[in-house]
């Protein structure tokens, strides 16, 4: 496939693609699947950490016969012995040359990666930490549960309508909760509402969100006012706009 723009500005910064090949593809729901690749140059490369996520680049038919286009996605299950990573798409109903591609996706295509890593640390002396959002940020949310100190204490708030939410991977905890919140309204609204009263008085909080552009707005607003958390207590992200094809 011919280079576009973006993979020759990421060339002039030295970030490195890498190749990968499909190897498995899983179904939780029939929302939601989880594509497993073989890249033994990227698991060699990089030491997994909570929210580490990578561009994945897939065809994108809207540019031409050669088009590409790069989407990020959380890393999920890094494996350095048999060589393999995993991502998770949430198949949205609204077209994007990702989501295509996850939808049509067969073992043994090959496409390559690139990464950026940019890791988040939670401040020293964290008693509780609040991980927020909807099922696109479910992978970074699991990855925090699997590092995070066992006596720090977890809330989950994750914002999700389908009836078999029950069936999507989750990571549970000892020193942990879970909450589903169904929306109410504008996405975020019932997910702000349900943190603002679970989540007050506790000590030594850290905050982390991310999903939909208004569900992270209307939590960024909780962690800023009602739970008076500064810059260096919180950290939120949106990963995508609700009708655009951002997938």
């Amino acid at each position: 496939m011919a280079a576009n723009w973006q993979r020759g500005l990421m060339r002039l910064m030295r970030i490195t693609n890498y190749p990968t090949e499909v190897v498995r593809v899983e179904d939780f729901t029939p929302w939601y699947r989880r594509i497993v690749f073989r890249g033994p140059e990227l698991t060699a490369s990089v030491e997994a950490f909570p929210a580490l996520w990578l561009r994945l680049w897939v065809p994108n038919p809207a540019k031409g016969q050669d088009g590409l286009a790069q989407r990020g996605y959380t890393v999920v299950a890094m494996n350095s012995v048999d060589e393999t990573f995993s991502l998770d798409f949430v198949l949205h109903d609204v077209a994007g040359p990702a989501g295509d591609w996850a939808k049509a996706v067969s073992v043994g295509e090959r496409v390559e990666v690139a990464l950026t890593p940019a890791k988040i640390d939670i401040p020293h002396d964290t008693k509780s930490l609040v991980l927020a959002g909807d099922s696109t940020a479910l992978p970074a949310i699991n990855s925090w549960l699997e590092s995070v100190p066992s006596e720090v204490r977890t809330m989950v708030f994750l914002e999700e309508d389908h009836t078999d939410r029950d069936k999507l991977p989750r990571v549970e905890r000892e020193n942990g909760s879970w909450e589903w919140v169904t929306r109410e309204g504008d996405r975020g609204a019932a997910l702000a509402r349900a943190m603002s009263v679970a989540a007050t008085h506790q000590p030594g909080l850290y905050a982390w969100a991310a999903g939909e552009k208004t569900l992270v707005k209307h939590v960024r607003l909780v962690f800023r006012e009602q739970l008076g958390l500064d810059r260096a207590h919180h950290f939120t992200q949106f990963y995508w706009i609700e009708g655009k094809a951002t997938g």
